[in-house]
């Protein structure tokens, strides 16, 4: 497994500082306990090679300006981010999992995320709570083959999550299998 890089900058609050610490841990534990998810095998560069306004290519693009490369078995988060207007900071972190939790995605470790954030940042609530209404909004990504998705345009993958109109029969054909994963009503 490729190791996790989290830089704890003096300018982070204790709190933040616990915070990320946390999050460093708890990936290594998350790719150990899905270690039979299968791995990407790209890397950052590989993503920049696919065609400009691709998946591939924007989350190329966002790994690199993060200075970051995808974890083995947890690169659809860095998808997550981009895909779902979540930056890196751990305001949109903890954000992100709420958005996931109300949009279907239930995991231990999603929901102990959630869980463990309310309650040690319950000055953030407000935004926890705009995540999580935007998250059962949006159709359910929860088992989304995101690798499969690369070579889609980015705007179109987007489109299809925050249910806008999308006329990409070969996107929405790779999507369609997972139309039932929630009771929410579904329109493609």
């Amino acid at each position: 497994m490729k190791d996790i890089i989290i830089s704890y900058r003096e300018e982070h609050s204790f709190r933040e500082r616990a915070l990320l610490w946390l999050l460093d841990n708890v990936v290594t534990v998350h790719a150990m306990v899905y270690r039979r998810r299968p791995v990407w095998g790209l890397l950052r560069e590989d993503m920049l090679r696919y065609p400009t306004g691709t998946l591939g290519h924007e989350l190329g693009r966002f790994l690199t300006q993060e200075s970051l490369q995808p974890v083995d078995r947890i690169e659809r988060h860095d998808a997550f981010h981009i895909l779902l207007d979540f930056s890196t900071s751990l305001d949109d972190e903890a954000a992100m999992q709420f958005f996931l939790v109300a949009n279907g995605k239930i995991s231990p470790f999603t929901l102990a995320t959630a869980a463990f954030t309310m309650l040690v940042m319950p000055d953030k609530w407000g935004l926890f709570i705009q995540a999580f209404r935007r998250g059962r909004r949006a159709r359910s990504i929860a088992n989304w083959d995101f690798l499969s998705l690369l070579d889609e345009p980015f705007a179109d993958v987007k489109a299809a999550i925050f249910q806008q109109p999308v006329s990409n029969e070969r996107l929405l054909s790779k999507i369609r299998p997972h139309a039932k994963d929630r009771a929410l009503p579904v329109q493609l």
